[in-house]
């Protein structure tokens, strides 16, 4: 069964539903049984500890998953400050629209890691229905700069849905409707800091990492984004906020291929920049519980980021290079770039090589250098590192963004030659890659 997508009363934000095969609430009891089976893959669903006399077995049950699983790998950094549990737990006991949007996206992921298990793909379909039913409800009942912090977090765990789902579409909506409520509600300073940091944190990722695969505008500008900034690790973007901020900086180059001169100084810029940057650039506060070894992997990432920041650089002046619109495009730009590409694809494939990816959650940004450094390598053996790096993440942690990024991947490397954003216009994807 298809469910209609409808917009929300507020006619600025769009709330769409997703599609689902099944949409009876009786078939998720079928997940209160504790062990999944699938072939040689077992997940084990964590009994609840204690019964909360508001909320239902179910709840209970995708409560505990996220306390004890879910929510250590639906971040890129553990500790034992991880405001998936500290912030968004405490309210969601409080909050029954919050917990319906937590419980759906534990639902997906419990889904994903038990391979498709029919039951929970139903109640996660379920429970999201049911959090976009509260939101309108909400949104009809009072104007739109009253919200409760509450509900935009809502919004804020639908967008995360959408990428554990492996959405291609309805994420951009759901980021969209959180900028415009973040906006209504009058910045980021509106909110108390730690809802602020994590808000801004999600925020800041997907919409800087979006805009390497999608060329459109995602979202526009939110009041206090200049002056706000994050005074501790945050959980999806550790030491990579430098580097994730040049993306939509190269995203934008086309828009300069008319004159040659601020080109030059913008390719210059965003060159000097990577080249000097370190994960020193910028200094946070550890949060309580993080290991050295937790550290290291951080820095790997960041700099696998940089690799791949050099990366998109170069197949970003390629394709202009190749472009009609870029007849003025000094042939020989990338050859002043300090990092060259084969360089940076093979520094990037090395690292990750070297490190063995288990299920230190860390290793789940790499999607993004994975997805780039497959995009432009050629060699069997680079593309088969690639792949199978994938499959370790996918595996690991239950994100479905992963697996559209291998089958984006397996389109590009069996087709035609074409660029791999071309191959995203011809799908009509928008993949993303946080």
């Amino acid at each position: 069964m298809t469910i209609p997508s409808t917009p929300s009363e507020y006619g600025a934000i769009e709330l769409h539903t997703p599609r689902t095969e099944e949409n009876d609430p009786n078939e998720s009891d079928d997940l209160a049984l504790d062990l999944t089976h699938d072939n040689d893959f077992t997940i084990i669903a964590p009994k609840p500890r204690c019964a909360l006399s508001h909320l239902s077995n179910l709840e209970t049950h995708y409560l505990q998953y996220h306390m004890e699983l879910g929510s250590k790998l639906l971040a890129n950094l553990e500790s034992d400050e991880n405001p998936l549990r500290s912030l968004i737990i405490p309210r969601a006991l409080s909050s029954p629209l919050l917990m319906k949007a937590l419980c759906a996206v534990s639902a997906m992921h419990f889904a994903n890691r038990s391979r498709d298990s029919l039951g929970a793909q139903t109640a996660a379909a379920n429970y999201y229905v049911r959090t976009m039913s509260g939101l309108r409800s909400a949104l009809s009942n009072c104007p739109v700069e009253a919200l409760s912090t509450d509900s935009v977090l809502a919004v804020a765990l639908l967008c995360k849905y959408e990428i554990v789902r492996g959405s291609v579409k309805q994420w951009a909506v759901h980021l969209n409707a959180l900028e415009k409520l973040v906006v209504s509600r009058g910045g980021f300073s509106t909110f108390d800091h730690e809802t602020a940091e994590f808000l801004w944190g999600l925020f800041m990722y997907a919409h800087n990492v979006a805009r390497v695969t999608n060329r459109k505008q995602i979202t526009n500008h939110v009041p206090g984004m200049e002056t706000f900034s994050l005074t501790k690790l945050d959980i999806y973007i550790g030491y990579t906020e430098d580097i994730i901020k040049l993306c939509p900086r190269i995203a934008d180059l086309p828009l300069l291929s008319h004159d040659p001169v601020a080109l030059g100084l913008e390719i210059h810029t965003i060159d000097t920049l990577l080249r000097n940057w370190t994960h020193t650039s910028r200094q946070y506060i550890i949060p309580k519980g993080i290991t050295d070894g937790s550290l290291l992997r951080l820095r790997m990432v960041a700099e696998c980021f940089r690799d791949a920041a050099y990366i998109y650089l170069h197949s970003t002046l390629e394709r202009m290079s190749q472009s009609s619109m870029a007849h003025n495009l000094p042939s020989l730009w990338s050859s002043f770039i300090s990092r060259k590409k084969p360089v940076a694809l093979r520094r990037c494939l090395d690292r990750i090589q070297s490190f063995h990816l288990d299920e230190n959650c860390e290793y789940s940004a790499l999607t993004f250098p994975l997805f780039i450094a497959g995009c432009e390598s050629e060699s069997p053996a680079e593309r088969e590192l690639v792949s199978q790096s994938l499959g370790k993440l996918e595996m690991n942690f239950g994100i479905g963004n992963v697996k559209r990024a291998k089958e984006l991947l397996n389109i590009l490397w069996s087709g035609e030659k074409m660029h791999w954003l071309d191959v995203l216009e011809r799908l009509k994807w928008d993949l993303i890659l946080a």
